[in-house]
């Protein structure tokens, strides 16, 4: 004989389940704590900023850096005037992320993340703050350089409205049937 009074163990948890509050949609998203992502206060954030570069370059001396990778590890381009460096820190306060910003020209540059915190979503997390200070100051668009063989840039770039105009939409076109790595303009239009 079979019992219809008692519910069922799987009924009832059905119930729990509509039944409780669930957390929002942000508190589940965010169990793994995002970088902080602001605008380096100089010269408070620039000995972690350098740091931070020169990891670039491993274990290599400085006197075996050319002048370009010196100057990027030093970071004296966002010394000047004129220019911003959006950095973004781990939970513990390291510098893991930069991305500069002429604010005269509107060319970013220096876009760098740690080996060890890649493949996080740092370098979008950065170029949107990038693009959102740049619609803040009105320009027209945004422009930027890389390496036609750095696949993972060239492809955030152009997830993120990015395109490479004249010769360089060709040579981009090229870029995955040739040897050659090329310097590769882009540029993105702000609205």
């Amino acid at each position: 004989m079979r019992n219809t009074q008692r519910p069922s163990f799987l009924l009832l948890s059905t119930l729990l389940v509509f039944l409780l509050p669930l957390p929002s949609l942000s508190l589940v998203s965010n169990t793994r704590r995002s970088p902080k992502i602001s605008i380096a206060t100089l010269p408070t954030d620039l000995p972690a900023i350098q740091d931070c570069r020169r990891s670039a370059y491993g274990d290599k001396p400085d006197n075996k850096l050319l002048s370009a990778a010196k100057s990027f590890c030093n970071a004296d381009q966002i010394q000047k005037e004129g220019y911003i460096c959006i950095i973004a820190k781990n939970n513990k306060s390291v510098v893991v992320g930069t991305a500069d910003l002429n604010t005269r020209t509107n060319i970013v540059n220096n876009v760098y993340v740690r080996k060890e915190a890649r493949q996080q979503g740092i370098a979008r997390l950065m170029m949107e703050a990038v693009v959102e200070y740049a619609i803040m100051d009105k320009p027209s668009n945004l422009k930027l350089t890389v390496m036609s063989k750095n696949i993972a840039a060239v492809s955030l770039y152009k997830k993120m409205g990015f395109q490479a105009l004249g010769v360089y939409g060709g040579l981009d076109a090229l870029s995955s049937v040739t040897p050659l790595d090329f310097l590769m303009e882009m540029e993105k239009k702000l609205d």
